[in-house]
């Protein structure tokens, strides 16, 4: 498997001397100046890596590895992945760093997993991962509400939390030094036309 189709972005995995959990949101998104203008640019950025992912993993033939697990489901969805972020930044309020630190989250899954990401598995990786971000990072905990915003089951959702969490070997801290590495990647990344 090449592992570029499956990682957002290459950060080393050295030490940090900031080694603390990210969950000052606020903090870290007024300390970059976040407008609402950059927020939607981001939100594009974001949206246009995972597609880009997704167009390179299946130029590089790796959808015969895509596993049929829990986020798998046998369609692809009607919402584009744009319109999902849009929907889950909308919806819950999350700040735009809880949306970036929910990205770290999907690309350590992938490296420990080595998870393809498709059409098919996307949607339900990225309300796994924003929900645990908004748990973390914001102290937000109202599963029964998101489900509703998504479409799914309360117990559907949390399932697909509780396993991208052990997937994830229980590790929600990121260091500030990457969450910046990411911050920058998204807010400089160039969109198509």
């Amino acid at each position: 498997m090449d592992e570029s189709s499956s990682t957002i972005i290459n950060t080393d995995n050295s030490v940090s001397s900031k080694e603390t959990a990210i969950n000052t949101s606020q903090n870290i998104e007024n300390y970059n100046q976040v407008t609402p203008f950059m927020q939607k640019q981001i939100i594009k950025a974001i949206a246009q890596n995972l597609r880009d992912i997704i167009r390179e993993n299946i130029r590089n033939n790796q959808m015969k590895y895509v596993k049929h697990d829990i986020f798998y489901i046998n369609r692809q969805h009607s919402i584009s992945i744009e319109d999902f972020v849009n929907l889950i930044f909308k919806s819950t309020k999350m700040s735009i760093s809880t949306l970036i630190i929910s990205i770290m989250y999907i690309d350590k899954f992938c490296e420990l997993n080595k998870y393809i990401l498709s059409l098919k598995n996307v949607h339900r990786i990225l309300i796994a991962s924003c929900l645990l971000s908004i748990k973390f990072n914001e102290d937000s905990i109202s599963t029964r509400y998101y489900s509703k915003i998504v479409g799914t089951t309360d117990y559907d959702l949390n399932n697909l939390e509780l396993y991208f969490y052990i997937k994830l070997q229980f590790s929600l801290f990121e260091s500030e030094d990457d969450y910046q590495k990411y911050f920058d990647y998204f807010s400089k990344f160039k969109l198509d036309k």
